[in-house]
Parts: structure tokens; C-alpha cells; sequence
């Protein structure tokens, strides 16, 4: 019996930090004093490797009396799953946890500990140092890979097409600008598919103008009247070049642009249509202004919202959260900080658009930001703020989107918000300096005594406690004529 408990003595857990490669990972396993119980090793992403990492985390669990694994690993993008997916399945056989965490973590932990060199080796450690040092950030009981996956591969290579899709667009308008100018004002943000189909048939206004109008009736969305407006367009052209490398050339640009289009309206359907959506996507389409692909776009990038304490955090994550810099008597310019995943950022961009079109609540709050005198792109940005807000608080709470909620809950924080606290909230630099009184002979800057002038003129506490300090130092005066 004595032997039994002084074996369980000498138990404990082992942290195993996993960096890994394509095709490879290397592996340290650690103790809770962050002594090296095994140093790195290096496997390859296949059925041996595989069985042979199984093989000795059961030698060194009962080398080094272990009664469980934590395994850390870095999200790289997919590389990670294999390794994820094996080690989870091997939880009841090891009694082992296994997570994933971001990079960015791992490097700022890194970074705080002076660490300089950077191989694998090293890598791997600082994962399962990461994983001792901040064990508050470790999801142990995280997911396993998920239908989401799939979908953000597909996503991706949707965003992918749209890269591709803008970049032609953008030379091709520096040949029109030259072949057809005057088609470039047709080519906006949202440019229609009838002008590739013209140009596949027509490139420059010298094609055009040797044609009929009535043949342009041919091409789909081509009326008559815009027919007779392209062929005058075509005749009044001031077009500088034509030859037939040009034409070719536009002609090309035009099917490739036109071929893309097609792919991903095709793409989006095959997206939408998949049918088995996870209740996360469910609940943000109740949001008007939130379509599927806008969903599975968020979703994709919050991933996990346990992940996030608070709004606030999630909103700091994906950079919506207003930087400024305030250090001694100078303070930067206000904006919002664009941190982290430009993505989501542009997903919510488009979401506050059509959120202005069919969402009265938020049309509201955008005439009332507008009203207070923000300009455009002040008042989105605030808008989409208070989406992101809005989105955490449904997959929190896992309801679905209704604005009298929302209203409700505006109205319950305005009326907790009282006038003191208000009043609190303004002399924050009143409260940080209370135990400064009156002027004292500190050498600080001129801007820094004028702050402090404007401050206390302000404040009915600090003036009140300079005039009695005022009038005792006259009354001492008075006192003592000879002063």
C-alpha cells in the first residue's frame, strides 16, 4: 500500500508540443517544470509515422509515469488535421487532451522569453511552453474537424476565383482605355455580363463601328435602345489604337472574365445548397442582411465563439475596436485599428451594406451615426461593429436575431449607465489624478500644465479644493504682514 502511494507521487502530466510541417512534425515532451522528459524527434505524416508516434507515447508514459497527455499543436491551415484527428482518437488509450492554438500566441509567448533561434526543435518546445504558461487560452475540449473544413476549403477557392476575376478585370480596362473607352463606364463595381459577351464579338470601336446595331439585339440584356447607344458610342469613339494582336487580346480577357463568373455563381450555389449547415449558420441567416455565404464566411473565420469572453475581445481579435495611442501629454488619431484577419472585415463590410437595405434597426442606427455628423466609412465601421456584437451574441446564447431583443437590451444598458455613472465615466482623468493636489513643483511639460489647468477649471471637486487652499494662504498672509 505504501508502495502504491508514493508511485502516485511521482505521476504526473506530460505536455507534448507539436510543430508541424508539410509532410513532418516534430515533437518534445515536457513536465510541469518544463525539464525535457523526451527531446525532439521528428515523424513523417504517414501510416508509419502515424503508429509509431502511438507506440511511444505508450513506452514514456509508463517510462516516466505519466497519467496524461496534453498535446498542443499550431492551427497551420489544415496541416495540423491528420496529426489532430489520430491524437484524438487516441484519448481513452492514453488518457491524452489534444488542441489546437493560434501561432500568434505562441510567438508573442516566445518573443517574452527572449527565445532568438528558430528551428523546429525550438518551435515544438515553445508549443508546449505555451501550453504550461497559458492554460486559460486552451480549448482541451475542442471540436474535432468538422463539415466546416470542407467548406472553408471551398470558400477559399471561391476567394480564390474572385482574386482572379478582379485582376483581368483591372487589365482589361487598361486596354479599353486605349481600344473602347467608352465602355468603361458601364464597367463599375458590379460590371454586367452582357459587356464580356460584347466584347468577346466586338473588342475595340473599330469592330463595332463596322457592324450593324441590330447585331448587338443578339447578345442577352441588350435591348434595342442600348444597341443604338453603343453603336453611336462606337462611331464618336476617340479610341487611339486597334490592331489585331489588341483585339485578340481584349477578346481573350473578356472569355476568361466571363468564364470565372460563371464558375463562381456556380460555386456559390453548390456552397449554399449543401444542406448540412451547422446551427451556427442556421442562426446568423435569421439576421437580415446575413445570406449563407456570408455565414459560413464568419463562421470560417470565428471558428469557435468559447473561444472569445466577450464581445469586446472578439471585436478587438478581428481588428473593429478603435486604436489610438495615449502616452505622457500626446495622444494619436482615433481609427479603427484593422488587426487580424482583413477577411471577416470585408465579409462585414458587405453585410452592413445589405444590412441598410433590409434591416430597418440597422438602417437606423447608420441615419443616427450619420446624423451625429460621421462621414461614410466612420459611420460602416461603427456599423459593423454592433453587427459583430449582434452575431456573438446569438451564437452565445444560440437564438436567433430578433431587434426588439436587441433594443431591449440597448435600453437596459442606458438605463444602467445613470447620470453619475456618466459623470464617472467623463473625469476618468479626475479619478487617476485625486491624490494630486492643487499645483505641485513637479517638472512636467507645458502641455501637461495646461491639461491640468483645463482640468481643474472643469472640475467642481479640484477647483473647490484649490480655492481652500487659496483662501488659507491669504489668510496667512493677511496674518503675517511681513510674508
Amino acid at each position: 500500500m505504501i508502495f502504491f502511494i508514493l508511485k502516485l507521487d511521482i505521476m504526473e502530466i506530460g505536455y507534448l508540443g507539436i510543430d508541424v510541417s508539410k509532410g513532418y512534425s516534430d515533437f518534445v515532451l515536457l513536465d510541469k517544470n518544463r525539464t525535457e522528459l523526451e527531446a525532439c524527434f521528428q515523424l513523417d505524416d504517414n501510416h508509419v509515422g502515424h503508429a509509431e508516434l502511438i507506440g511511444q507515447l505508450k513506452v514514456l508514459k509508463l517510462k516516466h509515469g505519466l497519467t496524461e497527455y496534453r498535446a498542443l499543436l499550431e492551427s497551420t491551415g489544415g496541416y495540423e488535421n491528420n496529426w489532430f484527428e489520430l491524437l484524438k482518437k487516441s484519448d481513452s488509450l492514453l488518457n491524452l487532451k489534444v488542441a489546437r492554438v493560434n501561432p500568434l500566441g505562441v510567438k508573442h509567448d516566445s518573443q517574452a522569453r527572449m527565445e532568438r533561434t528558430i528551428t523546429d526543435s525550438t518551435s515544438a518546445r515553445s508549443i508546449a511552453i505555451y501550453a504550461l504558461n497559458h492554460p486559460e487560452k486552451i480549448n482541451w475540449e475542442g471540436s474535432p474537424v468538422s463539415a466546416m473544413y470542407s467548406m472553408r476549403s471551398m470558400y477559399n477557392y471561391i476567394r480564390t476565383k474572385t482574386k482572379q476575376k478582379v485582376q483581368l478585370s483591372n487589365q482589361l480596362e487598361k486596354l479599353l482605355y486605349s481600344g473602347f473607352p467608352e465602355l468603361l463606364s458601364y464597367m463599375t463595381e458590379q460590371t454586367p455580363n452582357w459587356i464580356y459577351l460584347f466584347l468577346e464579338l466586338y473588342p475595340t470601336a473599330s469592330a463595332a463601328k463596322n457592324a450593324n446595331a441590330k447585331e448587338f439585339e443578339s447578345i442577352p440584356r441588350i435591348t434595342r435602345v442600348k444597341a443604338k447607344i453603343l453603336y453611336k458610342k462606337a462611331k464618336e469613339s476617340i479610341a487611339s489604337a486597334d490592331n489585331l494582336v489588341l483585339r485578340e487580346l481584349i477578346r481573350s480577357y473578356a472569355k476568361d472574365i466571363n468564364l470565372l463568373s460563371k464558375q463562381i455563381v456556380y460555386l456559390k450555389r453548390s456552397l449554399e445548397k449543401h444542406g448540412d449547415f451547422p446551427l451556427e449558420i442556421q442562426l446568423l441567416t435569421s439576421f437580415p442582411g446575413i445570406g449563407i455565404y456570408s455565414a459560413i464566411g464568419l463562421m470560417i473565420e470565428i471558428e469557435d465563439i468559447n473561444r472569445f469572453e466577450d464581445s469586446k475581445k472578439m471585436c478587438s481579435f478581428f481588428g473593429l475596436h478603435p486604436k489610438f495611442k495615449q502616452s505622457g501629454d500626446k495622444t494619436s488619431k482615433v481609427q479603427m485599428s484593422k488587426q487580424g484577419s482583413p477577411e471577416i472585415r470585408a465579409v462585414l463590410f458587405m453585410v452592413a451594406k445589405s444590412g441598410l437595405v433590409h434591416n430597418s434597426h440597422i438602417r437606423a442606427l447608420y441615419d443616427k451615426f450619420r446624423g451625429q455628423g460621421m462621414l461614410y466609412k466612420q459611420a460602416m465601421g461603427v456599423i459593423m461593429h454592433k453587427i459583430l456584437r449582434i452575431v456573438y451574441g446569438m451564437l452565445k446564447s444560440g437564438t436567433e436575431y430578433t431587434a426588439a431583443y436587441d433594443q431591449a437590451k440597448q435600453l437596459q444598458s442606458a438605463r444602467y449607465r445613470t447620470a453619475i455613472e456618466k459623470d464617472q465615466l467623463k473625469s476618468s482623468t479626475e479619478r487617476k489624478r485625486r491624490y494630486i493636489t492643487g499645483y505641485e513643483d513637479a517638472p512636467i511639460s507645458k502641455r501637461q500644465e495646461k491639461n491640468r489647468k483645463e482640468q481643474s477649471l472643469s472640475s467642481p471637486k479640484l477647483l473647490k479644493e484649490l480655492n481652500a487652499g487659496y483662501n488659507t494662504d491669504c489668510s496667512q498672509n493677511k496674518n503675517n504682514k511681513y510674508l
